[in-house]
């Protein structure tokens, strides 16, 4: 292949160039290798963040007490990734985020929150005020007898009622139920035939019930007009949003946070340490895939060839890249085992491709490169090796994110954000990433700060989004399996960036700018 420029080098030689150098993305210079004969809304961003969950956007919400939690999951699941709901909370809060998150948005709502006829409709109240689910079946013996939705009853006035006073009986409610044995077998076949029965009932809600009268399942009609507004949003095959969940490796509660979060509906799982290549995460490995081969687990972090090698033999569906280099993480001044992020995503990466080539693994394992993202041509090169990118800091100002606003003294905007590695964040439950079990003689990994808002997931995620198709057109490429295998192969070409063309990279020679990136 004849090389576009020849004092460049292609990623192979240019890291043999630079080995025992440890290198970021202001390190690295990326040529353009092709022709450019398409528009910047033609890049396909679709990759996959374990080996059988496919996701539309390469990115991932990094699992962090101020950034994923179910609001945030929501949002990003509906512009094409997913969170991964964090563990610095009861095994009850963390499995009750993930079922909020599959119930936002279904298909068939496989396992609706009911009540019985005698309950109290203040019990309704305390279901919307929690859940937001407003449109409540009535069962009695599990067959369905009613339905109870917010234009029912109010929350001041009836609370004290039974719901068998205020709710609609069956016999109103026949335009609006479908019976299971009318529907197609098939899974799409089946949603498409109930989405067209609910729409031709007029009613904002179809129950499906079985011969003998039960509630099966139901499908309302905000779910088709979210799926109208997101055609992004990312599902499993009951059509509900995809989610994640951290777990720690602590051993005396792991087995039972998992078991709760696969009864939640999970659809993957991170294992969440700060040094991933552990005995400790090892055993949590091997137990989801022993006892739930079919829930896909994200192995992490590590930061060299070794470390991943390890994941890979003990049966992850992801290895998570990245130690030491957080906006807020503090490990590289504690501890050791760290790196510079663009050199552990190759490493690692060269070695899940070699290892899934050599033992014909297909598809291949994905790589996440998780830290030191703050530019959209910072993911752009993190994606010239990795599948995805995890993100912190680039998500934690937005309106979703559970972190704390707060206002500078010029009036600013912002929001708290704090390392899992912090001891605010230990005191909570993260201590066992780091392998910490007595805080007499902590050593925090990580601060606490503030980040600028970024409005809300809909506004910034767009631009995001946006920044990562305009890397991968200005290269010359229509999609991410089309780079990764030109990045291989040598047809990309890297150099070395100096200090002084980092500073000519930069605005310069200017006595003052508006800056209109949409970054900090």
């Amino acid at each position: 292949m004849k090389a576009s420029d020849p004092f460049a080098l292609p990623a192979a030689e240019f890291f043999q160039r630079f080995r025992g150098e440890s290198l970021t993305f202001d390190d690295l210079h990326v040529l353009q290798p092709r022709t450019i004969d398409f528009g910047v809304g033609e890049v396909d961003l679709a990759t996959r963040i374990t080996r059988n969950i496919r996701i539309k956007t390469p990115l991932v919400a990094s699992p962090m007490e101020d950034i994923s939690e179910n609001q945030l999951a929501i949002a990003v699941a509906l512009q094409g990734f997913p969170a991964v709901i964090h563990c610095n909370l009861s095994i009850e809060e963390q499995a009750a985020q993930v079922r909020r998150v599959k119930r936002f948005e279904n298909g068939f709502v496989q396992d609706p929150i009911t009540l019985a006829p005698e309950d109290p409709v203040s019990r309704a109240v305390e279901i919307q005020n929690e859940t937001g689910i407003s449109t409540l079946p009535i069962v009695e013996a599990r067959r369905l007898v009613g339905l109870l939705t917010k234009n029912d009853y109010s929350g001041m006035k009836h609370a004290g009622q039974r719901v068998r006073e205020r709710m609609v009986p069956l016999e109103r409610l026949r335009h609006q139920i479908a019976h299971l044995r009318e529907l197609p077998a098939d899974d799409a076949a089946r949603l498409a035939k109930a989405n067209d029965l609910l729409l031709e009932s007029h009613a904002g809600v179809l129950l499906i019930v079985t011969d003998s009268g039960e509630l099966d399942s139901l499908v309302t009609r905000t779910d088709i007009e979210k799926s109208e507004a997101f055609p992004d949003s990312i599902k499993d095959r009951n059509d509900s949003l995809v989610v994640g969940a951290a777990v720690p490796t602590r051993p005396d509660e792991v087995r039972e946070r998992i078991r709760e979060l696969v009864n939640a509906g999970v659809d993957f799982l991170c294992v969440d340490s700060s040094h991933g290549n552990s005995l400790h995460e090892r055993q949590v490995v091997e137990h989801i895939k022993g006892e739930y081969p079919k829930i896909d687990v994200i192995y992490g972090n590590v930061a060299e060839s070794a470390g991943a090698l390890a994941g890979l033999e003990w049966g992850a569906d992801a290895i998570r890249v990245g130690k030491g280099v957080g906006s807020i993480c503090s490990t590289s001044q504690v501890s050791l085992g760290t790196r510079s992020q663009i050199t552990a995503t190759w490493s690692c990466a060269l070695t899940v491709r070699e290892y899934c080539r050599q033992h014909r693994i297909q598809p291949s394992v994905p790589v996440i490169s998780d830290g030191g993202y703050g530019t959209f041509s910072a993911i752009g090169k993190g994606l010239l090796f990795a599948d995805a990118i995890m993100l912190g800091s680039m998500l934690a100002g937005t309106d979703e994110a559970p972190g704390e606003v707060i206002y500078d003294r010029q009036g600013r905007k912002l929001k708290a954000y704090k390392g899992m590695g912090s001891l605010e964040a230990a005191r909570k439950g993260s201590a066992a990433r780091y392998d910490v079990n007595s805080f007499e003689s902590f050593v925090a990994e990580g601060v606490v700060g503030s980040v600028r808002s970024k409005g809300p997931v809909s506004r910034w995620v767009p631009q995001i989004k946006t920044g990562i198709r305009k890397c991968l057109q200005s290269l010359g490429f229509r999609d991410l399996a089309s780079l990764h295998e030109a990045v291989f192969a040598g047809e990309v070409l890297l150099e070395r960036m100096s200090e002084a063309g980092k500073r000519e990279a930069g605005i310069h020679d200017l006595v003052e700018y508006t800056r209109d990136l949409p970054l900090d």
